[in-house]
C-alpha cells in the first residue's frame, strides 16, 4: 500500500485516539464501533510503516515515531477542515464556532454572550450580528488538548498559556475578591491585602482548575500547608464558605451570591496590588478561521460588563 491508500477518516482516527488517550472513548467520539476504529488505526500504521501507539504498556502511550508523525497528521486533518470551511463559506453556510470556556468563567460570562435579545440589539446599532456559538466547559488542560486536536475552534482561558502552535488575544482583566463568612477576622482588617491569605485557611477548587493555582500563588505557597477544604465548583465553594469551612477567592463575574448564603458571607475587594486574572481568546495559528476568531475577540470585548477591564484586542503570539 502507498500513502494515497489512507483516507481522511483513517487520519482522523489517529488524531482522535491521540486526543482521548483511549480507543474506546475515541470510538465513541467518532460514533463508530471500537473494532472499526482499531482497524483504521492499524491500517494507518501499516501504510506508514510505524507503530503510532504503544499497546504493550498498562497505560496508553504514544511511541517516539508517533510523537514525530502526529503533528503532521493533525496538520493534514486541519487542512481538510480548512478546505471544507472555505467551500461552506462560498456556499453561504454559516458554521458555528466551537468555543471552549474554563468552568470558573463559563456560567458567569455566558449570560453576556447568549442573551436572548442581543442579536437584534446589535443589529439595530449597526454592529456585527451574534456569531453562532457552541459552548463547552472543560478545565484548561483538556481545553488545550481539544484545541490542539481541532475538536474546538477557540478557547477562553486564563493566560498566559504558551504553545508554539497557539495564538492568543488578550480580552480582559478580572479582579479577584475575598469571600468570607461574616465575622471572619480578615473582614475586620482596615487594609485587606493578599499577604493576609493563608492556604490552610482557604477553601479551594480541585486540582486542574487554574483558579486553584492562582489562589495558591497569591498565598506565596509559603503561608500554611494544604487547603482546609477542596470543592469542585465555585457555586459549591460559596456554600462551603457560608458554613464556616474557610475563606476563598472568587473572580469578579462570579460574585453574585445565591439567596441561601446572602447574609452569611461578605465579598470584599483587596487594597494592595489588585489580584486579578487575565482572560484571553486562544486558537490555532493554522486555523482556517483565524480572521473569524479575531472578529470573535472583538465581539466578545464589546459585550463585557463594566466590572472587568477590557483590553485592546490586539494579536499576541506566544514566544
Amino acid at each position: 500500500m502507498t500513502i494515497p491508500d489512507l483516507t481522511l477518516r483513517d487520519l482522523t482516527a489517529l488524531v482522535a485516539v491521540a486526543q482521548h488517550k483511549h480507543f474506546g472513548r475515541a470510538a465513541s467520539a467518532m460514533r463508530v464501533a471500537q473494532p472499526t476504529l482499531s482497524a483504521q488505526v492499524q491500517k494507518a500504521e501499516r501504510v506508514l510503516g510505524v507503530r503510532i501507539f504503544d499497546r504493550s504498556a498498562r497505560r496508553f502511550g504514544v511511541t517516539p515515531e508517533g510523537e514525530r508523525l502526529l503533528p503532521m497528521v493533525r496538520d493534514l486533518v486541519a487542512g481538510a477542515e480548512r478546505l471544507g470551511l472555505s467551500a461552506g463559506a462560498r456556499g453561504g453556510v454559516r458554521t458555528p464556532i466551537r468555543l471552549g470556556i474554563i468552568p470558573t468563567l463559563g456560567p458567569y460570562l455566558a449570560p453576556y454572550l447568549l442573551g436572548p435579545d442581543r442579536q437584534s440589539v446589535e443589529n439595530r446599532r449597526g454592529r456585527p450580528p451574534q456569531p453562532a456559538l457552541l459552548l463547552s466547559e472543560q478545565v484548561t488542560e483538556h481545553l488545550v488538548e481539544s484545541l490542539r486536536d481541532g475538536q474546538i475552534d477557540a478557547a477562553l482561558l486564563s493566560i498566559p498559556v504558551r504553545f508554539d502552535w497557539m495564538e492568543t488575544i488578550a480580552l480582559f482583566d478580572e479582579p479577584f475578591r475575598l469571600i468570607a463568612q461574616r465575622g471572619c477576622s480578615l473582614l475586620n482588617r482596615a487594609h485587606l491585602t493578599s499577604a493576609c491569605l493563608s492556604a490552610e485557611e482557604m477553601v479551594l477548587l480541585d486540582e486542574g482548575h487554574c483558579l486553584r493555582e492562582q489562589s495558591l500563588d497569591l498565598c506565596g505557597r509559603r503561608r500554611g500547608g494544604s487547603p482546609r477544604v477542596i470543592t469542585t465548583s465555585l457555586e459549591t465553594l460559596k456554600h462551603v464558605v457560608a458554613s464556616g469551612g474557610g475563606y476563598s477567592l472568587i473572580p469578579q463575574l462570579a460574585t453574585e451570591l445565591p439567596e441561601a448564603v446572602r447574609g452569611l458571607v461578605e465579598v470584599r475587594a483587596f487594597e494592595d496590588r489588585k489580584p486579578r486574572r487575565r482572560i484571553g481568546l486562544c486558537f490555532r495559528k493554522s486555523s482556517a478561521r483565524s480572521e473569524e476568531m479575531r472578529g470573535l475577540a472583538g465581539w466578545i470585548a464589546s459585550r463585557l460588563p463594566a466590572s472587568v477591564s477590557v483590553l485592546a484586542t490586539e494579536r499576541r503570539h506566544a514566544p
